[in-house]
């Protein structure tokens, strides 16, 4: 299904799509749509049609946001069928969406290191007035136990892309830098797949 260059792209000696298909892209926390730029150009090579969500996290609620992802792929997308590829905060996004109806056609769904569980660092740093501030609510969530536990799983086949080139300094497992690898991983995935990649440009990996 996965490889990190074009997620649930075909790889090289596969077919492109038969009929046209659209890649919806999710950035992570603190990036813009620009972080989502290169990957966005290996799916159009690839044959795929691409849209890029925009959303910044300090200035909307989390649910906010993902309703917002509902109505951009209702309005945005023109084909029968789409997919939903994100980074990091983006798979939070895409999971919280659940929670409302996703529109007919939604294919595949990968991750890219994606905090699947509470987020060590955010446990961390939830009360200092810089860091809530910078993420807004839905940094405050990815340190609560309560909201991971009522996140719902997809309700569609999809599949995660770790990273292992982290750091030990808060870390005592392989993580990307910034989530652990056993944090990405998530009952009901389809694949899984550890790459020696840091968090922040997993996403540009070939």
């Amino acid at each position: 299904m996965m490889s990190c260059s074009t997620a649930s792209a075909p790889q090289s000696g596969q077919s492109p799509p038969t009929e046209e298909e659209t890649v919806v892209l999710l950035h992570g926390m603190g990036r813009t749509q620009a972080s989502m730029l290169v990957m966005s150009k290996r799916f159009k090579d690839a044959g795929y049609q691409t849209l890029n969500f925009p959303y910044n996290q300090a200035s909307r609620s989390l649910d906010k946001i993902s309703g917002k992802l509902i109505e951009f792929i209702k309005e945005k997308v023109k084909t029968s069928r789409y997919h939903l590829v994100a980074h990091s905060l983006g798979n939070v996004i895409i999971r919280d969406a659940f929670r409302k109806e996703y529109p007919p056609g939604l294919g595949r769904i990968v991750m890219l290191a994606p905090p699947n569980h509470p987020a060590h660092l955010a446990k961390r740093f939830n009360k200092n007035l810089l860091y809530r501030w910078i993420t807004g609510d839905s940094g405050q969530k990815l340190s609560e136990e309560e909201f991971y536990q009522n996140l719902p799983i997809p309700d569609a086949e999809f599949g995660v892309i770790a990273g292992d080139k982290g750091q030990k300094l808060t870390f005592s497992e392989p993580n990307d830098g910034l989530v652990p690898v056993e944090g990405a991983k998530l009952e009901g995935m389809k694949d899984f797949l550890v790459l020696h990649h840091a968090h922040t440009f997993i996403m540009n990996c070939k």
